[in-house]
């Protein structure tokens, strides 16, 4: 008896050529998909099935939890497979080149171009962790920072280590350039700032402005943000302000995402915290 066609439901963001995209699949039968190429860089990351694609004229075993690369503009082909006994969920992101190129000139400082990962797999579970970050900031409701830090910092590191090997050149009046973004953050925390918008203030790319911020402040210059939203709310609760309105007074999507990162980062939930007070 033949299987009944798997189910697949898939959940997509979208910017400027970038898409991110979340798939699950049902068991059952599946259509194979040909050969074919596209012009945007191609990662995927399954989550609990084994997958295989031909490439370069070889036949890739996906393992679970590994990131794979399929460059811009080669031919490649998904298994032949017919059917899933198992469901299978798998996170992809299309990333236009003109974003790898802008990582590239930044770093080298030197003419863009397009790189070239000769690695099809590679074994690097820090890759790995960044790639899943960048997947869940698209749908978690980010702020436009935390996005743009999780593009930026999956592909400066993917790049640097699987792309490059060039030596970076320091970045004079670094310090005092860190300091001035870090100021204009303390004075626009609750807006939606982009990264552009915060290394255009320090005077600095985007590639190093995400290096030395983290190596000076501590922490991404997101997540420092967030420190500044959530302390600025624990204020306003203790004021006692109703939490909807803190929610959007620090720059918060809603009550609820404002609920996530307050308990991730306090511990406890905005009206447990209204409690204590």
């Amino acid at each position: 008896m033949k299987p009944l066609a798997a189910e697949i439901s898939v959940r997509a963001h979208q910017s400027d050529g970038l898409i991110i995209e979340q798939y699950a699949y049902t068991a059952g039968a599946v259509a194979p998909i040909p050969k074919h190429s596209h012009e945007e860089y191609q990662f995927a990351l399954s989550f609990d099935h084994v997958g295989a694609y031909t490439y370069r004229d070889e036949t890739h075993q996906i393992p679970l939890g590994q990131l794979s690369i399929i460059h811009s503009g080669e031919v490649h082909a998904p298994e032949d497979s017919t059917t899933l006994d198992q469901p299978a969920h798998f996170a992809m992101a299309n990333i236009h080149p003109k974003w790898l190129r802008k990582v590239v000139a930044e770093i080298t400082n030197s003419f863009s171009h397009d790189p070239f990962f000769e690695t099809v797999l590679p074994k690097d579970e820090t890759l790995n962790r960044l790639f899943l970050k960048l997947s869940q900031a698209a749908f978690q409701n980010s702020s436009q920072l935390e996005q743009d830090v999780a593009l930026w910092s999956f592909l400066s590191y993917l790049i640097e280590r699987h792309a490059l090997s060039s030596p970076l050149r320091p970045v004079a009046n670094a310090h005092r350039a860190v300091l001035q973004a870090r100021d204009y953050l303390r004075s626009h925390y609750q807006q939606d700032i982009s990264l552009e918008q915060l290394s255009t203030v320090a005077g600095l790319s985007r590639f190093h402005f995400c290096r030395l911020f983290r190596q000076q402040i501590g922490v991404s210059a997101s997540t420092y943000q967030m420190q500044l939203r959530l302390a600025q709310a624990k204020r306003l609760i203790v004021e006692g302000i109703s939490l909807s309105e803190v929610a959007i007074a620090t720059g918060f999507y809603d009550q609820s995402h404002f609920g996530k990162h307050f308990k991730r980062y306090v511990g406890t939930t905005p009206a447990k915290y209204v409690g204590q007070n």
